[in-house]
């Protein structure tokens, strides 16, 4: 089954696809004043405001193709696709420089079925915008010398301390849309911003998809959110003169997220940040001549050997209360827990509790669930997690290097020459998680 996902641009888009009646589609509009069909943001909110540069039409036609791939993402239930996980879409799609766009298919559809484990194909078609050339940015910024991702997790904020600690003036680039991310995003830029006053330009971004007549279904994964957060943060460093590196602050066992037995694949392997995506993602970038280098520092290091590195030890402490590292931190709310915390059951606490255990710094108040008190019924979806990392514990394939080596390379296509590296990190993050389970 494939489905059409129709793009229109504003209320003067009449363009209608040429498909068959029995398939699918979903038709979404990228101009908020159509309420109904409008995918929810506040980026021209925030570039008018907080621009020296009008990006170029490239850079929003990027833009406007992570938010439709991302509401695409998220709409389609995968019970649709093929084993009832991968699914055909067709995404039909307005941009300026049509002739550009389509000689990037094919590296484009690569990367996108990587990332997603989908079929992609994409019919772009040219559409002039004529509010474009109207929008007039108001100046009220000063330059920056990094863009840095911020999700409000526990590697973003210690990114942006190290950053911040260099003395360079950062530019702080969050997404959010339903739930209590912003919350977290805003508690923690005030808290940093009291530490490092002027140093911090934040830009938070909500983009959330429409409801549908099919709300209730959809895809929870996310799987694609990484290149909607990459192309947002390529969006603000465009909005500035000079050539700014973007940052992505992830630790290297998080970014090739091995699968822990077999059958944990599909949603339970995502490839957020995976050394493959991030290349093809920043070959895209060079196809669109944009000069933006994305930097990962500390794609060798593991989560604790980011806390225990960090250059201010003394902020992180003050600060690390406030970061969310939970893949469903509002879980609690119908568990009898704190609506707001981490649930401490899923993979990303259990690696977060690992890591602050090496400084000492793990408080099992901070979870609705301690797993080393109050251990989970494995059998149960709070207890497949914690099971899931005492069998590749068990059978300890991380601790020799061949045995680390198949794992990582079952992940994807990793480059020669960092291969090493990225399986001394993988058994050094396993075996921070080891020392903390047992």
């Amino acid at each position: 089954m494939k489905w059409n996902v129709i793009i229109k641009e504003d209320i003067q888009d009449r363009y209608e696809p040429n498909i068959s009646a029995g398939e699918p589609r979903i038709i979404l509009s990228l101009d908020p004043e159509e309420k109904s069909l409008a995918i929810r943001n506040n980026v021209y909110e925030q570039i008018l405001n907080k621009a020296i540069n009008l990006p170029s039409s490239q850079v929003f036609d990027l833009l406007n193709l992570a938010i439709s791939v991302y509401t695409a993402d998220l709409k389609i239930p995968r019970k649709y696709g093929e084993e009832r996980w991968t699914r055909n879409i067709l995404l039909h799609l307005p941009v300026v420089g049509l002739a550009k766009w389509q000689a990037l298919l094919p590296s484009l559809t690569k990367m996108l079925g990587f990332l997603t484990g989908d079929y992609w194909e994409i019919n772009f078609r040219e559409y002039e915008r004529e509010h474009f050339n109207q929008l007039r940015i108001k100046n009220q910024v000063e330059e920056v010398n990094q863009v840095s991702l911020f999700s409000g997790g526990l590697d973003s904020l210690v990114g942006a301390i190290d950053l911040l600690e260099e003395g360079k003036r950062v530019a702080l680039v969050g997404h959010y849309g339903a739930g209590i991310t912003n919350k977290v995003q805003k508690d923690l830029l005030h808290k940093l911003e009291e530490s490092y006053p002027n140093l911090i330009e934040p830009y938070l971004f909500y983009v959330q998809p429409p409801k549908l007549d099919s709300e209730g279904e959809g895809e929870p994964s996310m799987r694609s959110r990484s290149f909607l957060f990459f192309s947002l943060a390529v969006f603000v460093a465009s909005l500035f003169p000079t050539e700014i590196p973007l940052c992505v602050a992830e630790n290297g066992l998080i970014s090739l997220n091995v699968p822990l037995t077999n059958s944990r694949v599909g949603s339970l392997s995502t490839r957020t940040t995976h050394p493959y995506f991030v290349s093809l993602y920043q070959e895209l970038l060079s196809l669109l001549q944009l000069n933006i280098t994305i930097n990962l520092p500390y794609k060798f290091l593991t989560k604790g050997e980011m806390i225990s590195r960090t250059k201010n030890i003394n902020t992180l402490k003050q600060t690390v209360d406030l970061s969310m590292s939970c893949s469903h931190p509002e879980a609690g709310r119908y568990q009898g827990g704190n609506p707001n915390s981490h649930c401490g059951y899923c993979v990303p606490c259990l690696i977060r509790r690992a890591s602050l255990a090496v400084m000492r710094l793990d408080d099992a108040n901070q979870y609705n669930i301690d797993v080393l008190s109050h251990p989970p019924d494995p059998t149960s979806e709070k207890g497949r997690d914690l099971r899931a990392f005492q069998m590749a514990i068990g059978r300890n394939r991380f601790s020799s290097y061949n045995g680390a080596l198949f794992d990582v390379l079952g992940t994807g296509r990793i480059p020669s020459d960092e291969l090493r590296n990225y399986v001394e990190v993988y058994s050094r993050g396993m075996e921070e998680v080891r020392e903390f389970l047992t």
